[in-house]
């Protein structure tokens, strides 16, 4: 079988496996670069095992177990790390090497997360949990959530954290790294330095590597992207 063919036929076992019908095509948003232990994806009552290198899709869920770990890179470059216990929702994508206009969405629903952007434009993130939302302006944070509490810390750039409630919304906006916010139903506030409130994923960082490198796409020996695939496999 040649290297194409082998590409579209795992294409469509793929899809086969995540209850898509022949020749429906899920649209692939990037790929995981490090696995470990029990990490799945979720497709409405689908639940698949994932492996190192294997593709991700836009409104599925990616849900880790205890002392399990990934990293999913995406196409336009942005660095997801997700540590144990946790579960995130790929809301929505849209991306084009031809186009600067796209959008990511992204819903940490709960666990431990560093988040490092990638090549769009900065107002095209929308990161949430629970109870916040994440404004990116080129950025490097770790959060550490659960359905009523996120703890926010920036490691680089600037970003600005809402509350999701929308009336009344309060925000703060964190340039510092080191920088820290709490984010409840109730509001938002900073958390002072020293007060052992600060969440760093630094810690999975070091015994893991590659977890928080930055990796390109490619480099992570990612699949096609969604329009070479296409024309791959004749769609």
């Amino acid at each position: 079988m040649s290297l194409v063919r082998r590409i579209c036929f795992a294409g469509f076992v793929g899809g086969l496996a995540l209850g898509l019908p022949a020749g429906a095509s899920a649209q692939q948003i990037g790929a995981t670069t490090v696995v470990k232990n029990d990490v799945s994806r979720l497709k409405g009552t689908q639940r698949n095992l994932l492996a190192q290198g294997d593709t991700v899709f836009r409104d599925e869920a990616v849900q880790t177990g205890a002392d399990s770990l990934a990293k999913i890179v995406f196409l336009d470059q942005t660095n997801l790390s997700i540590g144990p216990n946790a579960r995130i929702a790929l809301n929505q994508y849209v991306y084009s090497e031809e186009r600067p206009a796209g959008k990511v969405a992204l819903n940490l629903l709960k666990g431990t997360y560093r988040f490092v952007t990638g090549d769009l434009d900065k107002k095209a993130y929308e990161i949430k949990t629970p109870v916040a939302t994440i404004g990116v302006r080129g950025t490097v944070f770790d959060v550490w959530t659960t359905a009523g509490r996120s703890v926010i810390t920036l490691e680089e750039g600037e970003i600005r954290v809402c509350t999701r409630k929308a009336s009344p919304q309060a925000c703060l906006t964190l340039d510092q790294p080191g920088a820290v916010v709490v984010v409840t139903a109730g509001g938002v506030s900073s958390a002072p330095r020293g007060s052992g409130t600060r969440f760093s994923f630094a810690g999975y960082c070091g015994a893991n590597p590659g977890l928080c490198t930055p990796t390109r796409f490619a480099e992570g020996g990612g699949v096609p992207q969604p329009t070479a695939f296409a024309a791959l496999c004749g769609r």
